[in-house]
């Protein structure tokens, strides 16, 4: 056996057979986290290897041990523990099967060069492509691809050079290997980052052209739309029909985890000229954070133990799309100087918060807020109830809000603010007696303003939704001429109808009421906030003394309420039960009479299942021993004289070489014979004899008589007898060296 050719196959196949079972073993069953079977491949591979660098009869020798190894493991074993090990490890087949098929391939790619070239190609392109595709190279079979691109790397640069140092192929490649292997072991131990290097500069620059084409786009497109393609802008009238459509115009992104639906506020107004809603856009104000302020305060007064059953606090992040707009929509109860903290500037417009540059694509904008829960069933009883703020609560819930030393949200502002929702937003428009009719009776058979808002609210309701009702007659030119119109002749409509009606029947009993236009947006089913030009919307909100600003839904089709449950209603849903005591669990054990009796034949079992195979392999043994000495003396008898002397010659010296004078490479015999005779151990020269006629046979004609060979075989029985008295390993080798003589 070759030890150049062993090593050159090692550094060849060892990591073919691995990576064999890293990239196809799953499939094959075998498992992939664990080292049994990587160990176990390494095993089968150096065998294959081995057995393809031995003479042919170690080969025989070496199957033959094993199989007969096996053969008798399978012969001890009960029928069902094979069946077991045959379903359960089934996957070592597959393992012996990948390492064959290596060996046989690194074979084949060392007849060709051209193979192992396509081979490398293929390993280079995997890598490649897989890059490309994002797909998941281990760190392991990515080094041991780098690996075998090295060595062959290495193997064609040799081919290429001239060189003096080391002509010879394998002796080179067995030379660098270890360097080689080093460099992938050690970039292998390197720490690294999880995720790949991702290109970002390239993914940055080319989002940055996206981006900027994106804008430039919506732009164009959306060149004075607030709303998009619905028509919402500075002043908004009641168009012919909605065009709406599916176009993402915002993603909102929210921390807390309990609200599935929000209402967005874009337009806040309460002037209305007949035809549209007029928006205010000169003044600048505060109203927002103050609405927000009496909201809290009244919560906190009302419910001190639990007011997240009627308020969240709620940070929302958003990233606009297809869209131009100054308007930084948010939901009603916003925390305006929270929110001015996380934004570029903005400014409050008669409650509308307008930035002052316009959002296109890809721009961001933060907003802090309260969400109100209108799911919770006492917070009518909350907006009907709620008792005044006196100035120390108000001073506590402005420090809480961290504007305590600004005069903007003093307990004046705030008494100011409550005068100015009355004489801006609770006004008469004038009405028709039917209308009037109308008003009258929901006022005077409420108890309550919560109540009579809801009447007001189902009422409407009643009425049918829809976006193709047309257009306002000319005569429409004030409120009086819209609300008999669409109550009393249209009955349809859109939004935008239903929630004009509302806010002027509001104000005609006497309620603060506005009109707000933005989105109403719901949570999808990946837990998205995703805001599309046909989420656009319009709704009433009713102001509640020393309660704030609450909105009302009268448009058919959508949600009246939306909230989430509350705490003393989450506690009842499901009925408490005791938890199982481990106690009560009764273990199942076997009997002592069957455990004893297992006991026993577990250790049987296991005897047998080592002395069995044992047995069958110095039974293969003994049986190869046998028929190698009759081959082996069968054809020693048909050789002739001098083919018989030319044996027994060689037989001398690999017998004179156990007994510790190996002959030399570069040794000739008579060099070898003087070194032998010079030595101490004298009584070896009368075997020496041979060298003389060995030279004769080597290098001319002479003839060989019977007596040469009678005196050659009495010489390497003595010889054989010596080597039996040293060492134990010799005399294990003579059993297999075979005698061609009697």
């Amino acid at each position: 056996m070759s030890i150049l050719s062993t090593i050159y196959d090692i550094i060849h196949i060892l990591p073919v057979s691995l990576l064999a079972i890293m990239l196809f073993g799953g499939y094959a069953g075998i498992p992939q986290d664990s080292k049994l079977s990587y160990l176990l491949c390494l095993v089968v591979s150096l065998w294959f290897i081995m057995l393809r660098n031995m003479k042919k009869q170690t080969r025989l020798r070496s199957i033959g041990i094993v199989l007969f190894f096996f053969a008798g493991l399978a012969i001890t074993l009960r029928e069902e523990s094979r069946q077991t090990i045959a379903a359960e490890y089934f996957w070592v087949v597959w393992i012996v099967c990948f390492s064959a098929v290596s060996v046989i391939a690194g074979i084949l790619a060392d007849r060709s060069i051209w193979l192992k070239r396509a081979a490398a190609a293929a390993l280079l392109l995997y890598c490649t492509v897989g890059t490309v595709l994002k797909q998941n190279i281990s760190k392991e079979a990515f080094v041991l691809i780098c690996f075998l691109l090295l060595i062959h790397a290495a193997e064609e640069i040799q081919r290429k050079w001239q060189k003096s140092g080391c002509p010879d192929m394998k002796e080179h490649i067995t030379r660098i290997a270890p360097i080689l292997l080093a460099g992938c072991l050690t970039v292998y131990l390197m720490p690294a980052p999880e995720k790949p290097y991702d290109w970002q500069w390239v993914k940055t620059l080319c989002e940055s052209a996206v981006t900027g084409f994106h804008k430039v786009y919506g732009i164009m497109t959306h060149p004075t739309d607030d709303y998009g393609m619905i028509g919402f802008s500075d002043r908004s009238s009641f168009l012919t029909g909605l065009r709406s459509s599916d176009e993402e115009v915002m993603h909102f992104t929210a921390d807390n985890k309990t609200v599935n639906e929000f209402r967005l506020v874009g337009c806040i107004s309460s002037d209305f000229n007949g035809r549209e809603w007029v928006f205010d856009s000169d003044s600048s104000g505060f109203s927002r954070q103050l609405d927000t302020m009496e909201t809290s305060g009244a919560v906190k007064k009302y419910a001190p133990s639990c007011r997240t059953d009627y308020l969240q606090k709620t940070d929302m992040n958003c990233e606009t799309y297809f869209y131009n707009t100054q308007y930084l929509f948010s939901p009603a109860k916003i925390k305006l100087e929270a929110t001015k903290a996380g934004n570029r500037k903005i400014t409050e417009k008669n409650g509308s918060l307008i930035s002052d540059k316009r959002f296109h694509y890809k721009d961001n904008f933060f907003v802090s807020c309260f969400v109100l829960n209108y799911d919770n069933p006492e917070l009518a009883d909350l907006l009907t109830n709620a008792a005044p703020i006196n100035e120390d609560e108000w001073k506590e819930t402005a420090a809480a809000e961290g504007v305590l030393e600004q005069n903007a949200y003093s307990y004046s502002a705030y008494q100011k603010y409550r005068r100015d929702v009355y004489e801006q937003c609770c006004h008469s428009y004038g009405v028709s007696e039917k209308v009037t009719a109308i008003v009258n009776r929901i006022r005077n058979s409420c108890s309550s303003r919560y109540e009579a808002m809801k009447q007001l609210e189902a009422y409407l309701r009643t009425m049918t939704y829809s976006t193709e009702c047309g257009s306002l007659p000319a005569d429409v030119s004030d409120a009086e001429s819209f609300l008999d119109y669409f109550l009393f002749n249209s009955q349809q409509g859109y939004c935008v109808h239903f929630a004009s009606a509302f806010v002027l029947m509001a104000n005609e009993m006497g309620v603060p009421c506005r009109y707000v236009q933005g989105y109403h947006v719901t949570k999808d089913e990946k837990g998205r906030f995703i805001v599309r030009q046909s989420d656009a919307h319009a709704w009433p909100e009713v102001y509640f003394d020393n309660a704030g600003w609450a909105a009302f839904e009268p448009t058919p089709g959508y949600s009246a309420d939306a909230g989430w449950e509350t705490r003393e209603s989450h506690a009842n849903l499901f009925d408490q039960k005791p938890p199982i005591s481990i106690s009560d669990i009764t273990p199942l054990t076997d009997s002592g009479d069957d455990a004893e009796e297992a006991g026993k034949n577990a250790q049987k079992i296991n005897l047998f299942i080592f002395i069995i195979p044992v047995l069958a392999v110095v039974s293969f043994l003994l049986l190869y021993y046998m028929i190698s000495r009759s081959v082996s003396l069968h054809k020693y008898q048909q050789m002739s004289s001098a083919d018989k002397f030319l044996f027994l010659s060689r037989q001398h010296l690999r017998l004179l070489g156990y007994l510790g004078f190996r002959m030399a490479d570069d040794e000739t015999l008579a060099e070898y014979q003087r070194r032998i005779m010079a030595s101490e151990r004298q009584e070896l020269c009368e075997f020496l004899c041979f060298i003389p006629k060995y030279e004769t046979v080597l290098y001319s004609d002479k003839a060989i008589t019977a007596a040469d060979v009678t005196s050659a075989e009495n010489s390497c029985s003595t010889l054989r007898s010596l080597v039996r008295k040293s060492k134990l390993k010799y005399r294990f080798l003579l059993l297999f060296s075979g005698k061609y003589f009697q």
